[in-house]
């Protein structure tokens, strides 16, 4: 997942704006009766500061100002940083949270399209059991008809062996006398040409 809070936006350029700073306060001075004057030594422009993780908006690098601020000043400019805080944070929070709702909406598609494959799945494997079920009603049904045949045949290979029972005696006994006809017949020939 996306380190949130972690990484600054490359997309959109990196630095964010430089935050206004509250000038100083000092009990003891004297209230000017006029606008802020300006300072008076411009110092070198210090770079924005960096929200990354190993920065803080505590650490912000300070400006100098020689001249000091006047009292009623300081609440309003206090309201101004905090409101600038606020909108910075609402932006990088609202940032953020897109990147995290798009995520989520990503996993939640996910989520819906294996729900969808497992119902597939689960009718397929329905439809699979069933098919099952009948092959092996089908084939039970087979095997009993075949059964049932085998039996038919065993009861008329029974009552054919119980008629050869019957027969085959008798026609051993024809078959015997036959022969011996056959044997007598063919020794009367011969002696009536003697």
């Amino acid at each position: 997942m996306v380190d949130i809070f972690g990484k600054k936006d490359e997309k959109k350029g990196g630095a964010l704006p430089e935050l206004p700073k509250p000038p100083s306060f000092s009990p003891s001075a004297p209230a000017p009766s006029g606008p802020m004057p300006a300072p008076s030594t411009p110092g070198p422009m210090s770079a924005p500061p960096s929200f990354g993780p190993q920065t803080s908006l505590s650490a912000a690098p300070s400006i100098p100002n020689s001249t000091p601020a006047p009292p009623s000043g300081v609440g309003v400019s206090q309201e101004l940083l905090t409101e600038d805080i606020e909108k910075i944070a609402e932006s990088i929070i609202g940032e953020k949270w897109n990147l995290v709702k798009d995520e989520l909406d990503s996993v939640m598609s996910w989520k819906t399209e294996i729900d969808v494959q497992v119902k597939e799945f689960k009718s397929q494997l329905e439809a699979l059991d069933k098919k099952v079920s009948d092959a092996q009603n089908a084939m039970l049904g087979k095997v009993d008809e075949y059964n049932k045949s085998l039996q038919g045949v065993n009861v008329e290979i029974q009552a054919m062996g119980k008629v050869f029972e019957k027969i085959i005696p008798q026609f051993t006994d024809n078959v015997n006398r036959l022969s011996d006809m056959v044997g007598k017949k063919s020794v009367s020939p011969e002696k009536s040409e003697i």
